[in-house]
This record gives C-alpha cells, sequence and structure tokens, in this order.
C-alpha cells in the first residue's frame, strides 16, 4: 500500500512539472491569414520571392512567398489591413488587398496578381477637355510625367503619348507595360467612341492591363458618361464637396488629413458592392454624406485599375487654398489633391512613393 501511494505521489509531482513546462511554452494569440500572390504571365512554381508587406496603422511587417506563390502572417490583431505583395526586381507592377479581421482565427484572403511594370503612357483626351476652360493646361498629365517622373513624350519606353478617340478608327492598339490614362471631364462625343469601343480597353485589363480612369464627368465639358469601366464598374452621379479618407496606411494616401475638401471634391459615388467581376477592392476615399466610393483599386481578371471621380486634374490649377484643421502640415488642400494624383501615378507606375507631404 505504501509503494502505491508513492507511486501515486511521483506520478503527481511529474505532471506539475510537466504542466509547468508547458507553461514556459509562448501562447500564441491573435489571427492568422494565408493568401497566394502570382505573376499574371507564370506558371505554377514561378512565384517564389514575392515581397509581401503587411500594413496596419500603426506598424508593417514583410514577408516572402514560396514557390507556389503562398505567404501567410500569424498573430495579427483585429482591425483593418493592407496587404501589399511587390516584385523585387520591379518587373512586375505591385497589387493590393484592404482586409478587416474581425475575428480570432484563420483569415483565407484573395488572390494577388502581379502585372507587367509600366514603361510607357498611353493617355486618351480630347484638346477640348472641359479642364481647357477651367485654365487647366491640356498637357497637364503629361507635364507630371515630364516634372515627376522623367518621362519624354513619344511612342516608346520610358515616354508618354496622347491619343483621341476621334478620327474614325482610333489607334487602340496596347501592349503589356502600357498605362492607360483616361482624363477626366471629357466632351461627350469622347465617352460615346470610348463606350463603342468599350470591349477593347475591358479585354486589355482583363488580360493584364493597368488603367487610370478619372471618371470626373459633367464637368465643364458637359459630357455625360452612361457606360461601364472595366468589370461592370458603375457610379452615382452626386457632387459633393467633402470626401473623406477612408485608408491611411497606404502609399497614396499615407499622412493625409481625415478629410478633403474641395469644389465639387467628387463628382459621384461608385457601385461596386455585389460586384463578383472584381477583387481586391481597396477604397482611398468615400462620400462624406452618400457614403460611396470615391478613389478606388480593384483588379478585374488578371489586370488592376485605379478609378476616381474627384476631379484630380483640375486642382492643379484651381482649388481651396485652406489649411486642413488640426493638420501637422502647412499645405492647402489644393496642394494635397496635385500631390495625391502624383502619387497615384508613381504608385501605379511601380515607382516609390514618398510618404513626405511637402
Amino acid at each position: 500500500m505504501k509503494k502505491v501511494f508513492l507511486i501515486i505521489i511521483s506520478m503527481f509531482i511529474l505532471l506539475i512539472i510537466i504542466q509547468g513546462c508547458f507553461n514556459l511554452l509562448p501562447v500564441l494569440t491573435g489571427s492568422t491569414i494565408k493568401g497566394t500572390a502570382k505573376f499574371f504571365d507564370k506558371n505554377l512554381g514561378q512565384h517564389g520571392g514575392i515581397e509581401i508587406s503587411l500594413y496596419s496603422n500603426v506598424s508593417t511587417v514583410t514577408t516572402n512567398t514560396d514557390a507556389n506563390g503562398n505567404y501567410s502572417f500569424s498573430g495579427l490583431a483585429l482591425g483593418d489591413y493592407i496587404i501589399v505583395a511587390k516584385d523585387p526586381s520591379n518587373i512586375y507592377f505591385p497589387a493590393s488587398l484592404s482586409i478587416t479581421i474581425s475575428a480570432t482565427g484563420l483569415l483565407n484572403v484573395q488572390d494577388l496578381v502581379l502585372t507587367k511594370v509600366v514603361n510607357h503612357v498611353v493617355i486618351f483626351r480630347e484638346d477640348e477637355s472641359g479642364w481647357a476652360n477651367a485654365g487647366v493646361p491640356t498637357t497637364v498629365i503629361g507635364d507630371i510625367l515630364s516634372n515627376n517622373i522623367g518621362m519624354t513624350e513619344g511612342a516608346g519606353v520610358n515616354q508618354f503619348e496622347y491619343r483621341s478617340l476621334r478620327g474614325g478608327t482610333p489607334n487602340l492598339q496596347f501592349n503589356f507595360g502600357d498605362l492607360l490614362i483616361i482624363e477626366g471631364d471629357q466632351p461627350q462625343d469622347f465617352y460615346d467612341i470610348y463606350t463603342a469601343h468599350k470591349s477593347t480597353f475591358d479585354n486589355f485589363i482583363n488580360n493584364g492591363g493597368i488603367m487610370l480612369w478619372v471618371a470626373a464627368d459633367n464637368g465643364w465639358a458637359y459630357g455625360d458618361f452612361t457606360s461601364t469601366l472595366p468589370g461592370s464598374v458603375t457610379w452615382r452621379d452626386s457632387y459633393e464637396s467633402t470626401n473623406d479618407v477612408a485608408t491611411f496606411n497606404h502609399p497614396i494616401t499615407i499622412n493625409f488629413p481625415s478629410q478633403m475638401v474641395g469644389n465639387f471634391a467628387s463628382h459621384g459615388g461608385f457601385q461596386i458592392t455585389n460586384n463578383n467581376l472584381i477583387n481586391n477592392v481597396v477604397i482611398y476615399m468615400q462620400e462624406t454624406t452618400g457614403l460611396l466610393p470615391t478613389f478606388i483599386e480593384y483588379r478585374y481578371g488578371y489586370g488592376r485599375v485605379i478609378a476616381t471621380t474627384v476631379p484630380l486634374e483640375w486642382y492643379v490649377e484651381n482649388g481651396p487654398t485652406e489649411v486642413p484643421p488640426n493638420y501637422n502640415y502647412n499645405i492647402s488642400y489644393k496642394d494635397l489633391f496635385v500631390l495625391m494624383l502624383t502619387r497615384t501615378i508613381r504608385y501605379i507606375m511601380g515607382l516609390p512613393v514618398s510618404p513626405n507631404i511637402q
């Protein structure tokens, strides 16, 4: 009996020791996200080394994909995050995704697809665009590409060109590596011709192209676009003088004030709810009153689109000169909109974007 008692005591002590050892182990808390990033034109097993950065409002963590493009982050707190996939060799354009972790556990996120980095820009606009009537030069986008990017005008690499949709047979020959920019506030026939050739633009994006669509219609040129952007994205016409910044931890909007104020700061709100044709949606700004997005990025097929109803070109020469209240930087709303345009172009071209405001 005594021997049995000693055995029981020994087992009890052993259990205490084992339990104590377990208590010394780290306790894993938080959530885990898993995803896949891939190059749009490569096969399985060729997606390794993609740099994945996870941005929160307080920190940034980075990892790399395995050969099949898989990645994960663990120990994450609840909240909003931005995921950016980048090719370290800068041959491919980065891809972004906005997520919200609302419960502890495993969250599988949408695939990220990297397309060819931009080496040529095609700007679609007509010479008598409404911006000219507002004192904005017709070369407004080209001037930014020249002065801030170092590009020259032409049809080659590291060059930009202007194209009209008029003339019977518009030049709609594109290459991967081309960035298509649709300028805002165009005359009605521009939008009509675009609609007639919409499938050409849609197919280019679907197959891996990149586009910046300034969807600020119904302005000085009185053109009304009633068709859809790639991925059947539409917007509801409505003017608002204030827009709320919805994402602060992205290169385009980092260090921006919480609200942007302007003369018709947005010309409408995008209607993207229940749109199953697009993925990787990031909302940069939204209407203060209507709450619909006014500045978005999304993936359609293998390609990407950044679209905004904010008349960004107009602010190059116009806009409020007031400084946002309680803001840490002495810069006007007008100049912030111009900075937003410049950052957007640099970001969509895969170029470094400085977080500096001035």
